[in-house]
């Protein structure tokens, strides 16, 4: 017996830690833990350690700083949550735990609770207004589609659109249920949004996020805060498909249009060929009416014309006779004309004219003119000068001779409604409302007599 217990293989503490480490982690990759919230801890770390128990049983959980987001909301102690994650060992204290990467609340009320708290939040930020919300592009050249490879949705989408009018489509995979969905369906619309600045491929014109039916619980990607702010702030246009007609979620609030179905949304996004045909050979008959018609008025306006044209003919044949007449006549005006000028030159003499004399006359005319200019000038600033000193003298007069000079030693003057004179109390009586001028003002009173 001693020699079978001296054949056992010694381990130290640390080994055996591992040991037992190893083993739990590789049975446990993942779990799925339902219990009530017991315990929780919020260090200034930013992890958060809690207790999750049932009856008969406690299980210790750690969150670490950056694996969740939204879900932080509803961690309240005697909740009760669903807990996803990796059971590990902590051999600090030789004690197992659970390392959380997504919770959600346990059961449809909880959840739908959940659902309404949200919902209230974007309602008083304006996230759902109408304003907010970007037209759809009529033809869009290019759409984004943000949803599973793996499922019927995207075949759904493209089948759709293939029958009504093909379309360029770009499909950005992602988890649409589980621990990394709402990150990921964030970083396709981002993604999306940034193409054009790093990416070669064209923007797309309008983006679909889609996903076939499920439970609350499986559509909850589409409820978290990081989702519905990412549609928000998406500069391109988006159509929400998630789940059947009856599903709802945040996102269908949030986006610019909602649709009941994937199918619907590819409906929404183009035009049908078929119809689309029927309208441009609608607008092409009507076009080719309208011109129709233009030719037809054009060509009623030319024939009038040409019926104008016969009148014009005769119109002018008159003014072609008196042409004729004209030029027939025109030599014998024009001889007559210079005749009668050559008689006047020759009544001027202009030929006996004196340059020499002329010039001479000019420059003393010219001479004299500036004596006169200089007189005028000289007799106009005497006048000024007389005009100015008078009415100064009158200004100084007028100044020491106003009544306002007795009004600012304190004195005033009474008048009535016509501006007349109020010399005596009379007077004063019989106008009841006078006027009081006093240097700086003018006073209205009222004259009330007290028998």
């Amino acid at each position: 017996m001693e020699n079978n217990l001296t054949n056992l293989k010694e381990f130290s503490v640390s080994e055996i830690s591992l040991s037992i480490k190893r083993h739990i982690e590789d049975e446990f990759t993942i779990v799925k833990v339902r219990g009530e919230l017991g315990r929780i801890s919020k260090p200034s770390s930013g992890h958060i350690y809690f207790d999750m128990k049932d009856d008969r049983s406690n299980l210790s959980c750690v969150v670490w700083r950056n694996t969740l987001t939204d879900q932080k909301e509803f961690l309240e102690e005697g909740s009760e949550i669903i807990a996803l994650g990796r059971i590990t060992t902590f051999s600090g204290q030789s004690r197992y735990q659970l390392i959380v990467n997504d919770i959600f609340p346990s059961g449809e009320g909880a959840l739908m609770a959940l659902f309404q708290k949200r919902k209230e939040m974007f309602l008083k930020e304006g996230l759902f207004d109408q304003m907010r919300k970007k037209s759809l592009p009529f033809l869009p050249e290019v759409i984004g589609v943000i949803t599973s490879e793996s499922g019927a949705v995207f075949q759904d989408i493209l089948h759709r659109l293939g029958e009504r009018l093909p379309r360029k489509v770009i499909l950005w995979s992602v988890p649409v249920q589980g621990q990394d969905s709402a990150q990921r369906v964030v970083e396709a619309i981002n993604g999306f949004n940034s193409f054009g600045s790093h990416q070669k491929a064209k923007k797309p014109d309008l983006l679909i996020v889609a996903r076939g039916g499920g439970s609350l619980e499986d559509l909850w990607s589409f409820n978290e805060e990081i989702v519905i702010r990412a549609v928000a702030n998406s500069k391109i246009p988006i159509i929400s498909a998630i789940g059947h007609e009856t599903d709802t979620t945040l996102i269908d609030y949030v986006s610019d249009k909602r649709a009941p179905t994937p199918t619907a949304a590819a409906e929404m996004a183009v035009p049908e060929k078929k119809q689309l045909l029927e309208k441009i050979n609608n607008l092409n008959s009507r076009l080719g009416i309208s011109i129709k018609l233009k030719i037809d008025k054009a060509k009623s306006k030319i024939s009038s014309i040409e019926k104008s044209m016969n009148n014009v003919t005769y119109i002018l044949s008159y003014f072609n006779q008196r042409y004729d007449i004209l030029i027939i006549k025109f030599p014998n005006i024009l001889m007559s004309y210079l005749q009668k000028k050559r008689e006047t030159l020759f009544r001027l003499n202009l030929s006996t004219v004196d340059k020499n004399n002329f010039l001479k006359d000019i420059l003393a005319r010219k001479v004299n003119l500036d004596k006169i200019n200089k007189s005028m000038k000289q007799f106009v600033i005497n006048i000024l000068d007389k005009k100015n000193t008078h009415l100064a003298n009158l200004y100084k007069m007028h100044k020491s001779l106003s009544y306002r000079r007795t009004l600012a030693r304190g004195y005033s003057i009474i008048r009535d409604r016509k501006k007349n004179l109020i010399t005596n109390k009379t007077s004063a009586l019989e106008a009841k409302e006078l006027k009081i001028e006093f240097n700086e003002d003018m006073l209205d009173v009222e004259v009330k007599f007290d028998k």
